[in-house]
């Protein structure tokens, strides 16, 4: 998701239309339909835009700078023989080379996930040979970039390395004895400056694992075709011997679901993919996939793919969490927990999220959303539109399905509200700020002490609140003739139906000022001070004011026997508890209580056999009560203000006494 303040968006909007260049998913369905070999038929040549692919490209890595020259001839092969190693073996035949050198670079992030990662850290063993099979010098010209000289090498070069993979989840690659889970852009160099260029995707693996991916609706395919580097890491792989897979169709379109289940052999939520009989757990997650599939269809304008694919991963021993990843024609969506239990509700929960991305972010795009910069980041002030309306429009479609009644959807949002009232950041951070700060929070890894507990909110969190917010005031100004969909559809057809700009594929990027402008078309109203005051600014958003317009409250209460407040949050050890952050003005900032600070007493009583919370039970709010406080292994005694109770039980509900507008307005949008 990228904006206005992307480094390249000026230079993306002088490409001009690409004419000549088949549709991306027609490409990589001629080859899964016919199945042909990795060089019998390719897309036409594009020799319009190199000399511009290698001015956007120019600052991906410190590339030698070539002049404009012609495509490749790229075929990657994945060889996935050894799985017990977790490695990857990868090589790249480039042919046609003209240029003296090329820059072979792994991307240092992957779209979708806002973090620097360098996945180069697990390459090793790489090696360049020329067309006779002779070693050709290579240096590495930077932690991502592996420059190969080509002057001599027959006019092909031939790459290989390794990588190694063992994570779970949907940005890095998992290999081991069970299955290969493969994310291209932790796994696939790219050649700088033709990223462009087509390429072929040969698959090596287990003779009795079955390769599963948006290529292809075949589970016994092997070799692949994609319009372009970017599509080909678009397109993630799960490659393994028992998967589950079941198909529908809806609209035309055929939408497949396959399951990876580590759930224990023979049991009740596993597929049965050998008698083709699915458990009773892999059936609910097919009727839900298909009711969101279709709620989700209904309100967007048929996709531009002939088949999606849903991959799903139930992990019980998952220690890194569940994680949701969006691509063009298909989704990675991983659950710590098991289909049989907690894990069905979470997995449509995130199956809604990440199928509406298909529109919101895939299609409907930020400028700087492709194409990518895979050296450095890219950034946007609109994250909060394509992920947390995403987030809200994932609500709104498990309500309109039947997943969810009135009761759950308002239960829901909600939670969102509680969640960003407790945030202290949310003083400081706009939906704006906090989308073009991604790259500091967005599971990127931290070394250094960080205070973002106290300083940011999560563009999630409080996109889904103002697509909620937004949705209403449209609702209501027009009398419920218009809604937050129609901005959703205005935007989809502006950009995405608008002539290409650039290789990556149909339409263009929007800037941060096409979100407010297209809100004012369909509303024919000025939504200019709501965007000032809550999207750029950081004002207190209006629940009361929007609520009531379709008849209904936030009511916040305080939880019956809440103890006092000290404005904290811990991590209890075996000698008390310790403070993880301190919320600013509250009871311990106040006292001069700092994080990493370990409370052992309170009052002289122990709080290593006893709960903090249970311990402030027998003091009323405004007590000065004196706690043991060790820091930095000395010991010191603070005395505490304690708050009132905080206020954190969300519910939303009816107003009585809504008048026919309001009512109109609630039944538009819960429906009746």
């Amino acid at each position: 998701m990228k904006n206005s303040l992307a480094c390249f968006a000026t230079l993306r909007e002088m490409l001009f239309p690409l004419q000549e260049f088949p549709h991306p998913f027609l490409v990589m369905e001629q080859v899964s339909a016919e199945r042909e070999g990795p060089r019998a038929r390719r897309p036409r040549s594009r020799s319009y835009g190199f000399l511009l692919a290698v001015a956007l490209f120019a600052g991906e890595a410190p590339a030698a700078q070539n002049p404009a020259s012609a495509p490749l001839e790229l075929e990657y092969h994945l060889r996935l023989l050894r799985p017990s190693t977790h490695l990857a073996e990868v090589e790249i035949v480039a042919r046609r080379v003209t240029e003296p050198s090329l820059d072979f670079a792994l991307p240092a992030w992957s779209p979708g996930r806002y973090a620097i990662y360098d996945f180069a850290k697990n390459v090793q063993e790489f090696e360049a040979l020329d067309a006779a099979g002779r070693h050709l010098p290579w240096t590495q010209a930077d932690k991502q970039t592996w420059r190969v000289e080509a002057r001599d090498s027959g006019s092909a070069v031939r790459v290989r390395y390794k990588v190694f993979g063992n994570d779970l989840n949907g940005t890095f690659s998992q290999i081991d004895p069970t299955h290969a889970n493969v994310n291209g852009a932790s796994v696939y160099m790219y050649v700088a400056g033709h990223k462009p260029d087509p390429v072929t995707l040969a698959v090596e693996a287990p003779a009795d694992w079955k390769v599963i991916s948006g290529f292809s609706l075949s589970t016994e395919q092997r070799t692949f075709q994609a319009a372009s580097y970017d599509r080909l890491i678009d397109t993630p792989l799960e490659v393994c011997p028992d998967c589950g897979v079941e198909q529908f169709t809806e609209r035309g379109k055929t939408f497949r679901i396959a399951v990876h289940n580590y759930a224990e052999e023979g049991s009740e939520a596993s597929p049965s993919p050998e008698s083709r009989v699915p458990s009773p757990e892999f059936s609910k997650l097919v009727e839900g996939v298909k009711k969101i599939v279709a709620s989700e269809m209904a309100m967007m304008p048929d996709p531009d793919f002939p088949h999606y694919t849903f991959l799903f991963h139930f992990a019980p021993d998952l220690s890194s969490g569940g994680d949701g990843m969006e691509h063009l024609n298909s989704t990675q969506i991983v659950i710590q927990g098991d289909l049989a239990g907690a894990g069905l509700s979470e997995a449509l929960e995130d199956a809604a999220h990440e199928f509406f991305h298909v529109w919101n972010v895939k299609r409907l795009r930020p400028a700087a959303l492709g194409p990518f910069n895979y050296a450095r980041e890219d950034y946007t002030q609109s994250l909060w539109f394509a992920e947390g309306v995403t987030s809200y429009y994932a609500y709104v479609n498990l309500l309109r399905s039947g997943a969810w009644d009135r009761k759950e959807f308002l239960k829901r949002l909600a939670e969102e509200a509680r969640a960003l009232e407790l945030e202290p950041g949310r003083a400081l951070a706009s939906a704006e700020s906090s989308s073009f700060h991604a790259w500091f929070y967005d599971r990127s890894p931290q070394m250094q002490e960080t205070n973002f507990a106290n300083s940011t909110i999560s563009y999630y969190n409080k996109g889904a609140l103002l697509g909620m917010l937004l949705d209403l005031e449209i609702r209501s100004r027009t009398r419920g003739q218009k809604s937050l969909d129609d901005v959703l559809r205005l935007m989809y057809h502006e950009f995405y139906d608008a002539p290409a700009t650039s290789y990556y594929g149909p339409g263009r990027g929007y800037e941060e000022k096409d979100i407010l402008e297209a809100v004012n078309a369909v509303a024919a109203s000025d939504f200019g001070p709501f965007f000032e005051r809550y999207v750029r600014g950081t004002e207190p958003l209006p629940y009361a004011q929007a609520l009531a317009l379709a008849g209904l409250k936030l009511r916040v209460a305080t939880e019956a026997g809440a103890p006092p407040s000290l404005g904290i949050t811990i991590q209890p050890t075996d000698r008390g508890v310790r403070i993880t952050s301190v919320r600013p003005g509250g009871a311990a900032d106040r006292a001069g209580l700092a994080r990493d600070d370990l409370l052992v007493a309170v009052d002289e009583l122990s709080l290593a056999t006893e709960e903090l919370r249970n311990r402030l039970k027998i003091y009323p709010p405004g007590a000065d009560v004196p706690f043991t406080v060790e820091r930095h292994g000395r010991r010191t005694r603070i005395a505490v203000k304690l708050d009132p109770p905080a206020a954190d039980q969300y519910s939303i509900e009816e107003l009585p006494g809504a008048t026919a507008d309001q009512v109109n307005v609630r039944n538009g949008w819960l429906g009746k």
